[in-house]
């Protein structure tokens, strides 16, 4: 497997950013739910919701790293498999002029390989915080 780090590329910044901040309301709304139906009051919000969901932003990143690797369920979206394969521009001198006509890559127009790669940061970047505001408040 290739390394993590050198399969990032400058224009996947939006969609990793877009899918964090929407991963992000999405989590907030689940907890902030969390809190008002399901505790019972002996959990803050952060203990046991951002616990929760942290970890399963975590098995989801997992899951990602797994699919980078070339782990996948038998059978499963197997006529998507080539679908989304483009050809990208390569620039011959790296004047600003060269780039005046580009538009930003949403996710959508984004390799398999690179939206599963968006998906792994994505959910890491979100999924280590919670945890880790989870396991210190629930120490103090």
């Amino acid at each position: 497997m290739k390394k993590l780090t050198s399969m990032y590329k400058r224009y996947m910044f939006h969609p990793i950013l877009y899918k964090t901040v929407t991963r992000t309301s999405i989590v907030a709304v689940l907890m902030l739910l969390w809190q008002r139906y399901v505790s019972d009051g002996t959990f803050t919000i952060w203990e046991a919701p951002g616990f929760l969901c942290g970890v399963v932003l975590l098995i989801w990143a997992w899951v990602d790293y797994l699919r980078l690797d070339g782990v996948t369920i038998h059978h499963l979206l197997e006529e998507f498999k080539g679908m989304g394969k483009r050809q990208k521009k390569i620039h011959s001198t790296r004047s600003i002029i060269d780039y005046a006509d580009e538009k930003i890559v949403s996710f959508e127009e984004l390799e398999p390989e690179e939206r599963t790669y968006c998906s792994l940061l994505s959910n890491l970047v979100l999924g280590l915080p919670l945890v880790a505001a989870a396991l210190i408040a629930s120490a103090l």
